[in-house]
Protein backbone atom coordinates (compact mmCIF):
# COMPACT_ATOMS: atom_id res chain seq x y z
CA UNK A 1 0.00 0.00 0.00
CA UNK A 2 1.37 3.29 -1.06
CA UNK A 3 1.25 6.12 2.21
CA UNK A 4 -0.53 9.53 1.25
CA UNK A 5 1.18 11.61 3.88
CA UNK A 6 -0.02 15.81 3.77
CA UNK A 7 2.74 17.35 5.11
CA UNK A 8 1.92 20.19 7.81
CA UNK A 9 5.95 21.35 8.39
CA UNK A 10 9.29 20.12 8.43
CA UNK A 11 8.33 17.22 11.12
CA UNK A 12 5.11 16.48 10.56
CA UNK A 13 2.56 14.65 8.31
CA UNK A 14 -0.97 13.25 9.22
CA UNK A 15 -2.71 10.50 7.37
CA UNK A 16 -6.34 8.86 7.20
CA UNK A 17 -6.56 5.82 8.70
CA UNK A 18 -2.78 3.66 8.80
CA UNK A 19 -2.58 -0.15 7.89
CA UNK A 20 -0.63 -2.56 10.26
CA UNK A 21 1.51 -2.94 6.74
CA UNK A 22 2.11 0.63 6.07
CA UNK A 23 4.23 0.87 9.64
CA UNK A 24 7.11 -0.90 7.66
CA UNK A 25 6.74 2.00 4.77
CA UNK A 26 6.57 4.67 7.54
CA UNK A 27 9.56 3.70 9.22
CA UNK A 28 11.32 3.90 5.18
CA UNK A 29 10.30 7.17 4.76
CA UNK A 30 12.01 8.30 7.59
CA UNK A 31 9.62 8.89 10.30
CA UNK A 32 10.47 7.96 13.98
CA UNK A 33 6.75 8.36 15.49
CA UNK A 34 3.46 7.40 14.79
CA UNK A 35 0.08 9.03 17.20
CA UNK A 36 -2.95 7.58 16.88
CA UNK A 37 -6.08 9.94 16.99
CA UNK A 38 -8.51 7.48 16.12
CA UNK A 39 -10.45 5.42 18.99
CA UNK A 40 -10.81 1.85 18.48
CA UNK A 41 -14.02 0.29 16.90
CA UNK A 42 -14.99 3.67 15.55
CA UNK A 43 -16.03 2.37 12.04
CA UNK A 44 -17.99 -1.46 12.32
CA UNK A 45 -15.58 -2.75 9.59
CA UNK A 46 -11.90 -2.68 8.27
CA UNK A 47 -10.49 -0.53 10.80
CA UNK A 48 -7.28 -2.36 12.72
CA UNK A 49 -7.00 -2.46 16.02
CA UNK A 50 -4.91 -0.03 18.33
CA UNK A 51 -2.89 -3.27 19.19
CA UNK A 52 -2.18 -4.78 16.17
CA UNK A 53 -1.19 -1.15 14.71
CA UNK A 54 1.03 -0.57 18.03
CA UNK A 55 2.96 -3.85 17.75
CA UNK A 56 3.42 -3.15 13.90
CA UNK A 57 5.07 0.24 14.43
CA UNK A 58 7.15 -1.36 17.34
CA UNK A 59 8.22 -3.91 15.57
CA UNK A 60 9.23 -1.40 12.85
CA UNK A 61 11.10 0.84 15.20
CA UNK A 62 8.61 3.44 15.58
CA UNK A 63 7.01 5.21 18.83
CA UNK A 64 3.73 4.92 18.89
CA UNK A 65 1.53 7.04 21.02
CA UNK A 66 -2.37 6.10 21.39
CA UNK A 67 -4.10 9.57 21.59
CA UNK A 68 -7.81 8.77 20.43
CA UNK A 69 -10.42 11.27 20.56
CA UNK A 70 -13.94 11.89 18.54
CA UNK A 71 -14.83 15.01 16.30
CA UNK A 72 -12.80 17.84 17.84
CA UNK A 73 -13.04 16.88 21.35
CA UNK A 74 -9.45 16.48 22.07
CA UNK A 75 -8.39 17.37 25.91
CA UNK A 76 -5.57 19.31 26.78
CA UNK A 77 -3.33 16.33 27.84
CA UNK A 78 -3.55 15.02 24.77
CA UNK A 79 -2.39 18.47 23.02
CA UNK A 80 0.51 18.25 25.91
CA UNK A 81 1.38 14.79 24.85
CA UNK A 82 1.87 15.86 21.45
CA UNK A 83 3.25 19.01 21.98
CA UNK A 84 6.17 16.46 24.29
CA UNK A 85 6.97 14.34 21.58
CA UNK A 86 7.78 16.88 19.37
CA UNK A 87 9.84 18.56 21.50
CA UNK A 88 11.44 14.91 23.40
CA UNK A 89 12.12 13.24 20.05
CA UNK A 90 14.18 14.23 17.30
CA UNK A 91 12.64 13.23 13.78
CA UNK A 92 9.33 13.15 11.94
CA UNK A 93 6.22 12.33 13.20
CA UNK A 94 3.53 10.62 10.87
CA UNK A 95 -0.45 11.51 13.35
CA UNK A 96 -3.37 9.81 11.77
CA UNK A 97 -7.29 9.16 12.08
CA UNK A 98 -9.77 8.78 9.61
CA UNK A 99 -9.09 11.69 7.21
CA UNK A 100 -6.58 13.33 9.04
CA UNK A 101 -8.90 16.58 10.20
CA UNK A 102 -8.55 15.92 13.74
CA UNK A 103 -5.00 15.28 13.63
CA UNK A 104 -4.88 18.44 11.75
CA UNK A 105 -6.51 19.69 14.77
CA UNK A 106 -4.74 18.61 17.64
CA UNK A 107 -1.41 19.49 16.00
CA UNK A 108 -2.59 23.08 15.25
CA UNK A 109 -3.20 23.39 19.40
CA UNK A 110 0.07 21.77 20.09
CA UNK A 111 1.55 24.25 17.71
CA UNK A 112 -0.07 27.43 18.79
CA UNK A 113 1.06 26.19 22.32
CA UNK A 114 4.50 25.86 21.23
CA UNK A 115 4.48 29.78 19.65
CA UNK A 116 3.37 28.85 16.48
CA UNK A 117 0.94 32.10 14.95
CA UNK A 118 -2.47 30.82 14.24
CA UNK A 119 -1.92 31.91 10.53
CA UNK A 120 1.23 29.17 10.57
CA UNK A 121 -1.62 26.58 11.73
CA UNK A 122 -4.08 27.56 9.21
CA UNK A 123 -2.07 28.22 6.12
CA UNK A 124 0.04 24.77 7.30
CA UNK A 125 -3.50 22.62 7.55
CA UNK A 126 -5.18 24.46 4.50
CA UNK A 127 -1.95 23.07 2.47
CA UNK A 128 -2.32 19.93 3.60
CA UNK A 129 -6.23 20.06 2.83
CA UNK A 130 -7.69 20.64 5.85
CA UNK A 131 -9.57 24.09 6.94
CA UNK A 132 -8.85 24.22 10.09
CA UNK A 133 -10.52 28.03 10.79
CA UNK A 134 -13.80 27.34 11.81
CA UNK A 135 -12.08 25.54 14.69
CA UNK A 136 -9.75 28.71 15.62
CA UNK A 137 -11.29 28.86 18.91
CA UNK A 138 -11.11 25.56 20.34
CA UNK A 139 -7.30 25.45 19.19
CA UNK A 140 -6.93 27.80 21.01
CA UNK A 141 -8.90 27.31 24.47
CA UNK A 142 -7.07 23.46 23.61
CA UNK A 143 -3.87 25.56 23.66
CA UNK A 144 -3.96 27.67 26.33
CA UNK A 145 -5.29 24.59 28.67
CA UNK A 146 -2.37 22.18 27.37
CA UNK A 147 -0.05 25.16 28.62
CA UNK A 148 -1.34 25.25 31.95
Amino acid sequence: MSLSLQQLDDRVAVSGQLEVDDMKEVAAAGYTAVVNNRPDREALFGQPRTADLKRAAEEAGLVFLDLPFTGPNATPDQVRALAELLVARDGKVVVYCKSGMRSSLLWGAAAIAGGKSIDDVLNAALKAGHNLAPMKDTMFALAAAARG
